[in-house]
């Protein structure tokens, strides 16, 4: 089941960029509608797919890329049908298709911004050491937010990845000094790296 999950939701995406292209080409609504309702079930697969999480260990560059691919054609369908349909026309209308549109370009560069900070930190993880989502129960200098995520880095640092630091988009960083509950999560090997101790 997961593998026809995986291909629907990797050719969905492409199978709706083919008929949003004809659709602008032929300047049809019916192609625009159906690319919508085929990226519409191809982000809920996805979502799915990632145990309805946008970070953590799933998005990886290639599902990034795909997820990113996927939300580019929602967006576009659906402003392309704002502007075609002549149920959306008038001056008033005008103006809340603008605010429309401003709020939905403005989410989708937020959730694509989160979803390429948490792949590229996914993918600059030591291979073969686990990422983990650590609760908070204080306010770190570094994240005030209820849980954070580390790694050991490719570089053998501790890293980590504070979602919504700015408010919406999560930040990337380093510790100097790697804390003792995340050692005793690591394996003997790689616990004898980080022999700092905890502050």
């Amino acid at each position: 089941m997961n593998t026809l999950f995986n291909l629907l939701h990797d050719w969905l995406p492409l199978l709706a960029i083919v008929l949003l292209i004809i659709g602008i080409k032929k300047e049809r609504v019916n192609y625009f509608i159906s690319a919508l309702w085929l990226s519409v079930i191809a982000l809920l697969l996805h979502y799915q797919t990632a145990g309805g999480e946008i970070l953590g260990t799933y998005f990886n560059y290639t599902n990034a890329a795909i997820y990113t691919l996927n939300l580019l054609v929602l967006i576009t369908t659906l402003l392309a049908l704002f502007y075609k349909l002549p149920l959306f026309e008038g001056k008033l209308i005008g103006y809340v298709k603008a605010v429309i549109s401003g709020v939905l370009i403005l989410s989708s560069l937020v959730l694509g911004v989160n979803l390429w900070m948490n792949a590229y930190f996914i993918e600059h993880r030591n291979p073969g050491t686990p990422l983990m989502q650590v609760a908070t129960f204080t306010k770190l200098p570094y994240c005030r937010y209820s849980y954070v995520f580390y790694k050991v880095d490719t570089a053998g640092k501790i890293g980590y990845l504070c979602p919504n630091y700015y408010g919406l988009i999560p930040s990337i960083g380093t510790l100097d000094v790697s804390p003792q509950f995340l050692l005793n999560q690591l394996g003997q090997d790689l616990k004898a790296k980080f022999n700092t101790p905890d502050k």
